[in-house]
């Protein structure tokens, strides 16, 4: 294709004045371009490393009974505190991770093409991450 068939027509005004500025188009194609099971995927390779992460250890707390301290966001902070969790309250804790690295998942859900407008994928996200956050206090409760 030669460079010119390329190019998109973009007018806007400026100053009293309509411009035409030719434009070319963008490198990566729209949201609305991609077929549905690759627009899935892609959503999912976003959130896989921040769900991997929490879903890992969360069901290894979960399994093994015992969670070592994990670092939050920001140094010098734990998501559970700064001692090693075992037994009830290590189950609870990876409870709370693998919700946490649910509350993602559904994120990536809501912005599927297969969830569509309805407030059960709206509410989803905020449910998982409150239910996480209500399991958090609780492990802090048995500490």
């Amino acid at each position: 294709m030669a460079y010119y068939k390329l190019k998109q027509i973009c007018v806007y005004p400026s100053n009293e004045v309509t411009r035409t500025v030719l434009m070319q188009p963008s490198l990566f194609p729209s949201d609305d371009e991609l077929p549905t099971w690759l627009h899935t995927v892609l959503l999912v390779i976003v959130v896989s490393p921040f769900a991997g992460f929490l879903f890992w250890f969360g069901v290894s707390g979960i399994y093994a009974g015992q969670l070592e301290p994990l670092s939050g966001p920001e140094f010098g902070q734990y998501f559970f505190g700064s001692l090693t969790l075992e037994g009830k309250p290590a189950r609870i804790a990876g409870l709370s991770l693998v919700t946490l690295g649910s509350s993602f998942l559904a994120i990536a859900y809501r912005f599927s093409r297969l969830a569509g407008e309805g407030k059960f994928a709206r509410l989803l996200p905020w449910v998982l991450l409150a239910v996480s956050q209500f399991l958090s206090l609780v492990v802090r409760a048995f500490n």
